[in-house]
């Protein structure tokens, strides 16, 4: 194994998409790395699908007990072997020269760390009202979909902080950027796969905002916010519910699963507000 290189995976119930995912890494134009795969319970037929590979470079690791996307991450950071650590997730598919595309920005810049873009689908494909879309084009998002970092700085930082349910990939590199540059490499490429929200995972998305008040009162950080107001649109759309009915005649509704969610939509926006509350209460921040 060549030191320079750990691809770093943090996985649970994955076994519909980490095949993809491994495989696409293997087939990588550089051939000298690891894969270290940190498995949260409850368990499925992931471990089956690694073993299916027979691949020397992989190590998988299955938790006793649950830690979470960053306790699993971080778990992986204390194994990893690597100079550099690429950060990708189960349910992504990466280009053929993600790793050297990577490995050509980190070393030949002075930078701590590079992401990538990052295609929901395909450059094609256009989402629609259900789909739970992660995509990074133009930088400045630090997704750990694709990302890579020296280990030295991830070490000097702590890791991830396991507060996070949410958005611990930006916390993590707005804290590493103190050290250095984070650079973009728009030919560092990583096709997420599709995900579809049922109308259960969409309203509990309105958990996630919790996660913005940490940000703020941890790092000052106000993506998204206007003042003190975060997510100033969803407040206005609970002010004023006509404007959810607006967009149900938008373009982003044209599946069985779109029009499934449109019942959903303001419930969503009161709990996403509720939990955001609830937070800034018990941080004692004041934000509205």
């Amino acid at each position: 194994m060549d030191a320079d290189v750990t691809v770093a995976l943090s996985v649970c119930n994955s076994e519909e998409q980490i095949g993809s995912c491994i495989k696409s890494i293997l087939a990588q134009t550089i051939s000298e790395f690891e894969v270290l795969v940190v498995e949260d319970p409850p368990f499925d037929r992931t471990d089956k699908i690694i073993a299916s590979f027979q691949d020397k470079r992989i190590s998988h690791i299955k938790n006793r007990i649950k830690l979470g996307l960053s306790g699993s991450r971080n778990k992986g950071l204390e194994l990893a072997k690597g100079k550099y650590v690429f950060f990708t997730d189960d349910d992504c598919v990466v280009s053929p020269n993600w790793i050297e595309q990577g490995l050509i920005s980190i070393k030949e810049s002075d930078c701590i760390g590079v992401e990538g873009k990052t295609y929901y689908v395909s450059e094609k494909y256009t989402p629609t009202m259900s789909d739970n879309v992660v995509e990074n084009k133009t930088g400045g998002q630090f997704p750990t979909c694709n990302m890579v970092y020296k280990r030295s700085v991830l070490n000097d930082i702590g890791g991830f902080d396991e507060r996070f349910t949410y958005m611990e990939d930006r916390d993590l590199a707005l804290r590493a950027k103190r050290f250095g540059r984070i650079n973009f490499n728009p030919s560092m490429i990583v096709y997420h796969q599709k995900k579809t929200f049922t109308p259960r995972v969409f309203v509990n998305t309105g958990k996630e905002v919790r996660n913005r008040v940490l940000l703020y009162k941890k790092l000052h950080d106000r993506t998204f916010f206007a003042w003190r107001m975060v997510y100033p649109l969803n407040l206005a759309a609970i002010l004023f519910p006509p404007l959810i009915i607006g967009s149900f005649f938008s373009a982003r509704y044209k599946t069985k699963e779109d029009f499934a969610l449109f019942p959903f939509t303001y419930v969503r926006l009161i709990y996403e507000r509720l939990n955001f509350w609830d937070m800034c209460a018990r941080e004692r921040v004041f934000l509205i």
